[in-house]
């Protein structure tokens, strides 16, 4: 069975569910935690998978923990450039906005990165700190939000603005599942229909995780999740890019759930055709890939002590960064541009449109050569 991750002591159960199984639950020493809402969480002393095991998983279900794979633990490390994002973006309206569910916005003196400017939203509690070991040198994700944030506003015109949900813990790279419906749930309550999550993880048997595929499925038809396929160079499947609302192949005419589209990464070479990036998961569950390798995008300033050792300039507002992470953001920004270019566009129209027109990357696998669409980034 694969390895996931989980909060220990706690279990979700299906509000439906939850009478049904409290008894149950109750003689293993789990409780209702008072909360509300579609899922319910229950907590206890026992080791999840003991209590698991005993239910053979009727009605309950782990909290899973996601990550930002291999990126965490600086196997995928941003690193510093010289290189700058020109121009910057315009101070034009925005007429919508694009969910980012990551680690939240990093403000230096009170403001976000320059580069994103007035177009990135958030929340108060959509912010995150850069958090320093004991030698002053960065740790964890704090810059993950921004720059996928950045690489998305990279794809779209001024008219296109970010909303951030800050849940990614930037110390540990962790979110947990519940967070994650939770901040879909507060993004569709505002309307915006095209989310971007850009983290991944293994789960309890191989199932998708309970809170976040019933927060998909409470979205409407006409929404569109771009998720991040993960980083390690595997065909295991991986969620919630795995999450399958609909038969992947022979969509309904008329679907009834939002579209999910799981996004590696390519390495592309001026004169050849694009590679899938080694670290890059891939296999029939993965829906397109984008360029994610050696990424561009705006990350902190920072005198960091590692920063100068052979010569490295230090950070300087930006960052190069590679990961399926960054190859979601791409997909994400030109779908919001499809939908910018053409108003009234719904984000599974555009979707649709993005994908049917996107050139092929090849692979192969088990079952022989397969092709993928290949969305290709914004000349810079």
């Amino acid at each position: 069975m694969t390895r996931y991750r989980h909060r220990a002591g706690e279990l979700l159960v299906h509000a439906d569910d939850s009478a049904a199984i409290h008894a149950e639950l109750a003689g293993f020493g789990y409780h209702p935690d008072g909360g509300t809402g579609p899922l319910r969480r229950f907590t206890g002393t026992r080791p999840v998978p003991e209590v698991l095991a005993a239910l053979r998983g009727h009605g309950a279900s782990p909290n899973h923990l996601f990550g930002l794979d291999r990126i965490i633990w600086n196997v995928l490390e941003a690193k510093a450039t010289e290189e700058l994002l020109f121009p910057l973006p315009g101070e034009q309206r925005a007429e919508f906005e694009v969910g980012v569910v990551d680690t939240g916005v990093v403000l230096r003196n009170g403001e976000p990165h320059e580069y994103l400017g007035t177009r990135v939203r958030y929340d108060p509690e959509d912010t995150a700190r850069i958090v320093r070991d004991a030698a002053g040198n960065p740790v964890g994700s704090g810059g993950h939000g921004t720059f996928v944030a950045g690489v998305i506003l990279k794809e779209v015109p001024a008219t296109v603005a970010v909303r951030m949900k800050g849940v990614v813990d930037e110390s540990t790279g962790d979110v947990e599942d519940l967070a994650v419906a939770n901040a879909i749930d507060d993004l569709a309550g505002r309307g915006i229909r095209l989310i971007n999550l850009s983290f991944s993880g293994a789960t309890w048997e191989d199932e998708p995780p309970k809170a976040i595929e019933q927060a998909l499925r409470r979205l409407p038809p006409d929404a569109v999740v771009v998720t991040a396929a993960g980083n390690r160079g595997s065909r295991q499947r991986v969620f919630p890019a795995a999450i399958s609302l609909e038969p992947r192949r022979d969509e309904p005419a008329e679907p009834k759930f939002a579209k999910v589209i799981a996004v590696g990464a390519v390495e592309t070479t001026a004169g050849a055709a694009p590679e899938i990036a080694g670290f890059s998961n891939y296999g029939p569950w993965v829906t397109a890939y984008a360029d994610g390798v050696d990424v561009v995008g705006p990350y902190f300033h920072g005198d960091f002590p590692n920063q100068t050792a052979d010569g490295e300039p230090r950070f300087n507002g930006y960052a190069v960064w590679s990961g399926t992470s960054f190859a979601a953001a791409t997909v994400t920004g030109r779908i919001a541009a499809k939908m910018a270019a053409n108003r009234g566009m719904t984000a599974r129209r555009a979707a649709e449109d993005v994908l049917d027109n996107s050139s092929k990357v090849t692979y192969w696998d088990v079952n022989g050569q397969q092709e993928r669409p290949f969305v290709a980034s914004m000349p810079a």
